[in-house]
């Protein structure tokens, strides 16, 4: 898996690199299209489309993230870009299935990380073509203090029992990352709410749902204009667990849409999830 360095000047990126501990970030991106578009906004949205990548890193740079991961990524080109305006490494997953219908590029993965990134695999040990067909990838970066294993996944988001073999699949794989000793993060879009069987499934592995265990305000993740689901996560598991401070679900800024405005659009049809570690 190719990954490239950037170093960039700014206010913004110098900004990124100053805080302690460690601060991640799950964002479902919807490509970078934005969210919605309407007959109102129809003009706004076609001439922000150009300016979106840079309008999503600078916006996730306020928040000075460590890690961000991406599901339904922009193509590898793209990440690129968004990695080098926020001065973050980058690890690109293909998305399993080229295209959709609407999804020309498919659902890729990405992640960005201020750390430097030690190896990565796309859908490691899976040869089932009905299987990741959105992704699954995992990076291992190397922070000041620690290796942590980092899983960015996106399951299938019409069938449970297509996301029981996916989970099935990710797990194997998380044992050998938890028998390793190692600090794990799993991010991304799960598809199913807390009170479905897959939930279970993340539990009884020991992984420790971030905003169940320390979240604060509103937990939904699904829309920016009036949440109501809770799909996306930000789940820890080894060392990093003890240390973890705060998680929330950020509905506020250029995630949200505005209710006084009718061409307000948000970034994506998804908010982020942000957690907090000592």
């Amino acid at each position: 898996m190719r990954r490239r360095t950037f170093v960039v000047g700014g206010a913004l990126a110098a900004q990124a690199q100053t805080q302690s501990g460690l601060r991640t970030i799950s964002y479902n991106i919807l490509a970078c299209l934005g969210f919605p578009q309407t007959e109102k906004n129809r003009e706004r949205f076609r001439s922000m489309a150009p300016q979106q990548p840079l309008r999503m890193a600078q916006e996730l740079l306020l928040y000075r993230p460590d890690l961000v991961t991406f599901s339904e990524s922009v193509l590898q080109g793209t990440a690129d870009k968004i990695g080098a305006a926020m001065a973050m490494n980058v690890a690109w997953f293909p998305p399993g299935v080229p295209s959709f219908k609407g999804y020309p590029i498919g659902f890729p993965g990405t992640v960005l990380t201020r750390h430097k990134i030690l190896e990565s695999q796309n859908a490691p040990g899976s040869t089932d073509p009905e299987l990741y067909t959105r992704h699954w990838g995992r990076a291992v970066i190397q922070t000041e203090s620690e290796e942590i294993v980092v899983h960015t996944g996106h399951l299938n988001p019409h069938k449970s029992e297509i996301r029981m073999k996916e989970i099935d699949g990710m797990l194997r794989v998380m044992e050998k990352d938890q028998k390793s000793g190692r600090s794990i993060l799993f991010q991304g879009d799960l598809n199913h709410r807390p009170e479905a069987p897959e939930y279970e499934r993340w539990q009884r592995a020991g992984l420790v749902d971030t905003f169940a265990a320390k979240g604060v305000g509103q937990a939904f993740t699904s829309s920016p204009i009036a949440p109501k689901a809770r799909i996306d996560y930000i789940w820890v598991h080894g060392p990093l667990a003890a240390r973890l401070v705060e998680a929330r679900s950020l509905f506020e800024g250029g995630f949200r849409t505005n209710p006084e405005d009718p061409q307000s659009v948000a970034l994506s049809d998804h908010l982020p999830v942000i957690a907090d570690f000592r």
